[in-house]
C-alpha cells in the first residue's frame, strides 16, 4: 500500500502533461483551421503567357502569396509558377514563372 501512494504524485503528474499535450494539439488544429476558414480566392494572371485562344491566363486559388503551384496549361504541359502580391491594373494578381528565367 506504501508503494502505490508514493507513486501518486508521478500518475498525476503523467496525467497532467498528457492532459496538456492534447489541450496543445487541440489548439495547433484549431488555429490552422481558423487560418484556412479566412482564405480568399485569389485570381492571378501568369506573365507571359497565353492560353490557346491568345488571352492571358488566369488561374484562381486560395493558395498565399509566395507559394509555387503547378498549373496544367491544358497542352499536356505543366509550367510552375509563384503566386506574388503584386496588384496588376486589371484586378488581378500577378504570378511569375519559376523555371523559365
Amino acid at each position: 500500500m506504501n508503494i502505490l501512494l508514493d507513486s501518486v504524485p508521478e500518475i498525476v503528474g503523467g496525467l497532467v502533461v498528457t492532459g496538456l499535450a492534447v489541450v496543445g494539439g487541440w489548439l495547433a488544429k484549431r488555429r490552422v483551421a481558423r487560418r484556412n476558414a479566412d482564405a480568399a480566392v485569389r485570381r492571378y494572371t501568369v506573365l507571359n503567357l497565353v492560353d490557346p485562344t491568345g488571352q492571358p491566363f488566369i488561374h484562381s486559388t486560395t493558395y498565399r502569396a509566395g507559394s509555387i503551384v503547378n498549373l496544367n496549361l491544358g497542352t499536356g504541359q505543366t509550367e510552375r509558377v509563384r503566386l506574388t502580391d503584386a496588384l496588376l491594373p486589371d484586378g488581378t494578381y500577378a504570378a511569375e514563372a519559376v523555371d523559365r528565367y
